[in-house]
Order: C-alpha cells, then sequence, then structure tokens
C-alpha cells in the first residue's frame, strides 16, 4: 500500500488522539470502541464467539469522530465476546485486523477478546501487592522463561502444570530431595523474577502445545494479550490472563516481585502487522530510501518518536503495571527508543508507584532511523539517569569477550580486565579512587543505573563460556572461577541479574561435536532438550547454590552492598592495594567489610584494614567464627569477605 504520509510532524499535529479509551471500554451496561485509523474511508466492527472459526454474531459500522478516531458503541456489556475491525482505505483496499489495543484474544492472537478483568482476578488478589523495593539497587533479579522453569519432569511439577504460569504457583515441588521452582526461588532469596516475554507472540502456535515448538518471545505480535502458549486453555480467552495473575499472586506471596520484559523495538511481522495494516507506514522507522529501517536488527524498528506510537507504549506499559501488578519492566533493545519516550514512561511509573524497576539494554540490533543522541544508547545515560541498563563492561570483564567466546576474562585470569572490574564494583560511576581507571567505562550516572550480570538468556551461560574458554583447566577450578564471577556479580555495587540456573551451573548443551559446537549460544527456538532447566544439577552443584544463596544473603544484610549514590560510594568504598590480585573496604560507622577477589590458581596474601575481623563469607559460601588480622591468605580463583568486629 502508498505511504500517503509525507510529513510525520504535521500528520501528528493534526491526528494525535490524547484520550485514555483507545481500545475496548466498559461503562455500566455500555461497551464503547474506538480505533485511531486516521488513513482509513470506513471502519466496521466484526464480532464472533470463538477465537478462530465461521462464527461471526454481526458486523457494525462505525463512524468517524475527532482526530482520526472511529467509534461505536452497544447498550449492553460484551464480556466474552471476540472482534476484529475491517478497515477500508482508497481504492476500495480492505483488510481485517486485529485491535492493537486488545486487552485479551483468542487463539494465535488473531481476533481480539472482551475480558472481564474484576472476574478474573484469583482469590487473595486485593491483599497482596508490589514488593517493597526503596531502591533499585535493593533487588537481585533472577531471569526466568516460564517453559524452561517446569517443563522437565525433574521440576517435580505435575504434568498440567509443565511449561505453564502454574508450574510458578505450586510449593512442595523436589529433585533428589532439593527444593525446585516456586521453592527454589524462595530459598535462593533473590527479590524479583524478570520473566522472559509473556506477551502474545508470533512463531508458536498455541494449539500445540506438546509439538517441540520453542521461542523466547522477542517476536511480538499482540502488547497488551498474555500469550497462549503457557496457559492450560489457549482457546479460553480468559484463561490466559487469569492463570498470568495466577503465577503473579504466587510470586508476590512469597515476597517476590514480578519484572515483565517487554518488547516495543519492533514487531515480527511488518507489513503484516496489525500496526502496519492498521495505520501504514506510521509506526515503523524508514530509512533514507523509504524502505524499513533495520535498527532492531530484524525487518524493521519502531518510530517511538512520534505521538501515537509513544503513546502506545506509555498506555501499554501502564496497563501492565496497573492490572497485573508489575514489579518492574525489562525493556528490549531499548537504544532504539528515543530518550524522550523512555523518560516520559518512568515518569508515568512514578505516579503508579515509584518502586517499580525499569531499565533495559543500552544498544540496539544495527543502526537507527533516528539521531543517536536522541536514542536510549548507554552511552547516553546521563540523560535518562532513572533508567536502568545493563552493564555489558563488567559482563565482559568478569568472563570474557561474549562476542569472542575463547576470550578470557578476570575469573579465568586474565588481569586485563582487572580495571573493567573495578569500574564496575564501583557501579561503573565516576569515583575519585579510580581516576585514570577504566574511566571511559565510567557511564552511569549512579550504580543504581548499572544493571550487572555475567549471564542471561542470550549467548552461552557462564558455565558453557568457562567450558570453553578455559578448556585446559579442571572443572573444579572452573567452578571456582563461577563462583567468583558470582560474587563479583552479587556484590558489586549496582543491580544484580543472574539468569534462572547460573546458581547451579545451567548448561545449554546442543547434544554433538566437540569446544565450542557443543554449547549452543543463542537458543530463541531450540528445543526443550536445550534450554529446559534440569533440576538434579541443582543436587549434583549443591555447594555452589549455597555459595551464591550466600552471598545474596550478605548483600541482603548490609545497606554497604547497596549503595545508590555517587556520593555514598565516595564516603565508604576504598580500594586496597593488593598486587595483582583485587581488594576493597566497605565502611561506615556501624559495619566495616573486606572483600578479596584472587583470580590465580596460586594463594595470594592481602592485609586487612586496622582491626579485629571474622570471616564472612568464606570461599565455600560458609562463615569462619576465627578472629583475623594484618595479613590474610587468600585461596586461588576465590572471594572472601571479612568483617570487622572492633577497631
Amino acid at each position: 500500500m502508498k505511504n500517503y504520509i509525507s510529513d510525520y510532524e504535521a500528520f501528528d499535529r493534526d491526528n494525535t488522539y490524547w484520550g485514555n479509551d483507545l481500545g475496548v471500554v466498559t461503562d455500566g451496561e455500555i461497551t464503547r470502541f474506538k480505533i485511531w485509523a486516521p488513513l482509513c474511508t470506513a471502519v466496521y466492527l466484526n464480532l464472533y464467539t470463538a477465537g478462530e472459526g465461521d462464527n461471526k454474531i454481526e458486523t457494525l459500522c462505525m463512524r468517524r469522530i475527532e482526530n482520526g478516531v472511529w467509534y461505536v458503541e452497544m447498550l449492553h456489556k460484551a464480556f466474552g465476546v471476540y472482534y476484529t475491525y475491517t478497515l477500508e482505505f482508497q481504492y476500495s483496499i480492505r483488510q481485517e485486523v486485529m485491535d492493537i489495543y486488545a486487552k485479551g484474544c483468542g487463539i494465535n492472537g488473531e481476533r481480539g477478546y472482551i475480558p472481564d478483568f474484576a472476574s478474573l482476578n484469583p482469590p487473595d488478589w486485593d491483599k497482596y501487592g508490589r514488593v517493597s523495593c526503596p531502591a533499585p539497587t535493593d533487588a537481585v533479579i533472577y531471569e526466568c522463561h516460564v517453559r524452561d522453569f517446569s517443563i522437565n519432569g525433574s521440576s517435580g511439577s505435575e504434568w498440567y502444570n509443565r511449561g505453564r504460569y502454574t508450574g510458578f504457583t505450586v510449593s512442595g515441588t523436589t529433585c533428589e530431595g532439593e527444593t525446585t521452582c516456586l521453592d527454589h526461588l524462595k530459598e535462593l532469596g533473590i527479590t524479583h523474577v524478570q520473566l522472559l516475554p509473556v506477551a502474545n507472540n508470533a512463531t508458536v502456535d498455541e494449539k500445540k502445545p506438546y509439538s517441540g515448538q520453542y521461542n523466547w518471545g522477542y517476536d511480538p505480535k499482540n502488547y497488551m494479550c498474555p500469550e497462549g502458549y503457557y496457559c492450560t486453555d489457549p482457546e479460553d480467552g480468559d484463561r490466559r490472563i487469569r492463570e498470568l495473575k495466577q503465577l503473579v499472586l504466587a510470586l508476590h506471596k512469597a515476597g517476590i516481585g514480578v519484572v515483565f520484559d517487554v518488547v516495543f523495538n519492533h514487531t515480527y511481522y511488518t507489513e503484516e502487522s496489525w500496526f502496519h495494516k492498521t495505520v501504514p507506514y506510521y509506526y515503523h522507522r524508514l530509512d533514507k530510501n523509504g524502505e524499513f529501517s533495520l535498527g532492531a536488527g530484524v525487518c524493521n524498528e519502531t518510530a517511538s518518536e512520534r505521538a501515537m506510537m509513544r503513546k502506545y507504549i506509555v498506555d501499554a506499559v501502564k496497563f501492565w503495571a496497573e492490572e497485573y501488578k508489575a514489579d518492574g519492566f525489562r525493556f528490549d533493545l531499548m537504544a532504539v527508543h528515543d530518550i524522550e519516550t523512555i523518560n516520559l514512561i518512568r515518569s508515568e511509573l512514578d505516579k503508579i508507584d515509584p518502586n517499580i524497576l525499569m531499565y533495559g539494554e543500552g544498544w540496539s540490533g544495527g543502526g537507527c532511523a533516528y539521531p543517536f543522541e536522541k536514542l536510549a544508547y548507554k552511552q547516553n545515560a546521563l540523560q535518562f539517569p532513572a533508567v536502568g541498563l545493563f552493564n555489558d563492561n563488567i559482563r565482559d570483564g568478569i568472563k570474557g569477550g561474549t562476542f569472542n567466546v575463547c576470550e578470557r576474562g578476570f575469573v579465568s585470569g586474565n588481569d586485563s580486565c582487572i580495571p573493567a572490574v573495578k569500574r564496575g564494583i564501583a557501579g561503573s560511576c565516576k569515583f575519585s579512587r579510580l581516576n585514570g581507571t577504566a574511566d571511559d567505562l565510567a557511564w552511569a550516572a549512579s550504580p543504581a543505573q548499572s544493571i550487572n550480570y555475567c549471564e542471561a538468556h542470550d549467548n552461552h551461560t557462564l558455565w558453557d563460556k568457562l567450558c570453553i574458554s578455559a578448556a585446559d583447566m579442571s572443572d573444579d577450578d572452573r567452578k571456582k572461577m563461577d563462583k567468583l564471577a558470582a560474587a563479583i556479580t552479587i556484590l558489586s555495587q549496582g543491580v544484580p541479574f543472574l539468569q534462572l540456573g547460573q546458581d547451579f551451573l545451567r548448561t545449554k548443551p546442543t547434544g554433538h561435536g566437540n569446544g565450542a559446537e557443543r554449547f549452543n549460544g543463542n537458543s530463541y527456538n531450540a528445543p526443550d532438550s536445550v534450554n529446559m532447566i534440569h533440576w538434579e544439577r541443582k543436587h549434583e552443584n549443591i555447594g555452589i547454590f549455597k555459595y551464591y544463596k550466600g552471598l545474596i544473603a550478605l548483600r541482603r544484610s548490609s545497606p554497604l552492598f547497596r549503595m545508590s549514590s555517587p556520593e555514598q560510594l565516595e564516603a565508604h568504598l576504598y580500594f586496597h592495594d593488593a598486587g595483582d590480585i583485587i581488594a576493597y573496604e566497605l565502611v561506615d560507622e556501624k559495619e566495616c567489610y573486606f572483600i578479596v577477589m584472587n583470580n590465580k590458581t596460586q594463594q595470594r596474601w592481602a592485609n586487612l584494614p586496622n582491626g579485629v575481623f571474622y570471616k564472612r563469607l568464606d570461599e565455600n559460601g560458609r562463615p569462619i567464627y576465627q578472629r583475623y588480622s594484618d595479613s590474610i591468605s587468600v585461596p586461588p580463583l576465590s572471594c572472601e569477605v571479612y568483617k570487622r568486629l572492633w577497631a
């Protein structure tokens, strides 16, 4: 279809609709439908009894009102009804579309659904709100994919809960005597679960949950509708909503927040997307040749700077925050979005609850058709200081280059990474005691802006990376490296982020080959055999798990590990000269901790600060109630934490 928009700024001035009632709104006994489609010559509402099939009830003609909005109302409640719009353009072009503002959908997201949200709240929904998180640095985030979490029989879940939202709702599951699933989350001590995208996606068939299909969910189709692949009956428009709320409630009852991973940077389909079909060439950026720009690394990128795309993103985020009590949002490829939009979202979330987390990836998937200085790249972080960013500098400093799988990092003996790790320990902020040390990596406005991680869903797991890059080392040494990586991630200033199973050496085996090819570094559509959690690994690596658990408990026990401002860093963080290892002190009027990290395969020595200390956390995650002063030995490939008894 021809692009009828020659001047986007003028188009926005003439057509932007600021009302908060797009989509379907039920007011008493009246149901109102509104769609923004300013290029249409006619719009019709189609009503159906099911999410697919030949079951149309009727078609209603809509009338055009203000600013390109089309409207129709029914004098009764329409809960439980499915619907679409038929759009008519010049030259009698007609196409049936789903409402981009639909809050529910039918099977595979081809028709909108009108839910009665109040009736879908599980028992006790109103008794439990968001978790308390006064500062982002109080959070410990654990990334989970709904299917990976429980699809394996080792999860202990009943077959009908495996791989589904309900897999998060059941207590008492075990594997070889160790807790799994929900009880595992509680035992580990994390504060927030980040769910890989649960909005309706395009590439799995919801009707075939046992056909071996898989996707991470970064293939968005309908942005305000839960994915049906994870519910027990995707043909029931209510079920996916009810069961996702059950997941949220179960985690809230456990004192764990829920972060939604959102993917607004692109649409999976381009010309076949509901956005493009509704207002052609408006919602996506075009390059100088008039082609769809590829800034998201796929077939398109969305144009967040345009008024109605910006409004859509803000409206969608607010909907998830309010209806599903979201505790946070993680933005995929956030640098595709303009800074003004990102700051606006943060401002709107503050009005709902300032404790809602907001962070994202400070990079794009390619060059964007919008000025670099106006986009939410990590390099521009000071322009949106209240939003977190994934810290790829500390990630690669810890384990070596992510995209050079054979490269070693600090934990595997690469001393050239020491400056990057030190800067990461200081929250990647400007810090006077590190002047001259990796100054180019001091990008964050505060520690709260730095999301510290060394493993996530994409690329190789930490354990697989170590198996490849340190193949000449023993398993025991690689396990020590893993624990050292965990210590840096969890004890550094900033916000620690872990992937599900990282705490018991998650691996993604391909089942073939030697060397690097033994492991999958991009498992977005790999089968369950690659992605699912093998809970028996927790029992096999229980010492690793206990070390992670001890680190998290230590972090949460003292505000010295959770500072929020550069001023606090200047007052309480001191690096020591410890030769070729890293040592630093955290101190205030009440406490003093000395943290020492040895990445060598030989023992090293370090000098404690003045006073008498005990070992708060040894290389096995346990305290040792013995008095230490002056010089201490540091075991190979380890992090140890000492706490002062008195000065």
